[in-house]
């Protein structure tokens, strides 16, 4: 994580650096901010990386397994969850021919006047 930061915080200031190059002063004006603003998101994401790291695997040595991490392991679809049966289409009832409801006497053909 730390490398890829460094590498986002170089590239930032190697595009500052080229636009200083072709457009002159007026682009510190927009880009030493943006370029702090980067560092400052980059650095508090590298800051917090490992709380989080070890809070997740807190959580799994808590938890265990779940079905659903076991069943992905498997290369089964789980059978169940927030969002099971959301994607699926209900099964819609069909007529039978014989159910069918025939046109009225009164109807036209279609291009008859």
């Amino acid at each position: 994580m730390t490398r890829y930061a460094g590498a986002v915080i170089g590239m930032a200031a190697v595009a500052l650096v080229v636009a200083y190059l072709a457009f002159g002063w007026p682009v510190l004006l927009v880009g030493g901010p943006l370029l702090v603003g980067v560092a400052i998101t980059l650095l508090a994401l590298v800051l917090t990386e490992r709380p989080r790291q070890v809070l997740r695997e807190r959580r799994a040595a808590l938890a265990g397994d779940s079905p659903w991490r076991q069943a992905a392991e498997r290369g089964e679809p789980s059978a169940g969850g927030l969002m099971s049966g959301f994607f699926e289409v209900s099964p819609q009832a069909t007529m039978l021919p014989e159910q069918r409801l025939a046109p009225s006497q009164d109807a036209r053909r279609t291009g008859a006047r």
